[in-house]
């Protein structure tokens, strides 16, 4: 009798995504950080939380560039 083996490979759930609006209006995100996100996050387009924390502090880390 054949035994059938179990494929290795399990499928990971795909990570969840989120609108611009949705970010906005969620509680895991400072004011601040909710005005950040009104910047930098497009419209339309749907993001994972990672991603729009990784954006976040993308703009907190570019600095204020001085000109002269």
């Amino acid at each position: 009798m054949g035994i059938k083996k179990k494929a290795d490979h399990q499928e990971t759930p795909a990570e969840r995504t989120f609108s611009k609006a949705q970010f906005l209006a969620s509680k895991r995100f400072s004011g601040v950080e909710k005005d950040i996100l009104q910047v930098v996050l497009a419209d339309g387009a749907a993001y994972t939380e990672a991603v729009a924390r990784q954006a976040v502090q993308s703009f907190i880390q570019r600095g204020v560039k001085e000109h002269g």
